[in-house]
């Protein structure tokens, strides 16, 4: 099954993909053309479940009109352990990559929650 993560920002959001159980980041795109970069994506990488962030119910319930089903994950810090993951790199590619990679970090949250098949 293929997922789409998302960690919603003011500015950006950051999208992460995960085929089968492994989350990855994706990209960073801006919140003005958010929706039709979403359906794209989701037409593109055939997605089946959206996951985002709980920060912003007003994206939740846009989101829940694309018809994957939306699911919500505590979102609490993960922009910040983002940034600890990334800590290796510069910080130009720090804030350039930390949003996908929240997103990451929230879909494998989602992920690892899931039972075991």
């Amino acid at each position: 099954m293929n997922y789409l993560g998302l960690d919603y920002g003011q500015k950006h959001i950051g999208v992460a993909l995960a085929i089968g159980p492994l989350a990855e980041p994706l990209t960073t795109i801006s919140t003005n053309n958010a929706l039709q970069l979403i359906k794209e994506l989701i037409k593109e990488h055939h997605i089946e479940a959206i996951i985002i962030g709980t920060h912003d119910a007003s994206m939740h319930n846009t989101l829940k009109q694309l018809r994957p089903p939306v699911y919500e994950v505590d979102e609490t810090l993960s922009t910040q352990d983002a940034t600890k993951v990334m800590f290796h790199t510069t910080p130009k590619r720090r804030k350039l990559k930390e949003h996908a990679v929240a997103a990451a970090l929230i879909l494998q949250s989602w992920l690892d929650s899931l039972p075991l098949s």
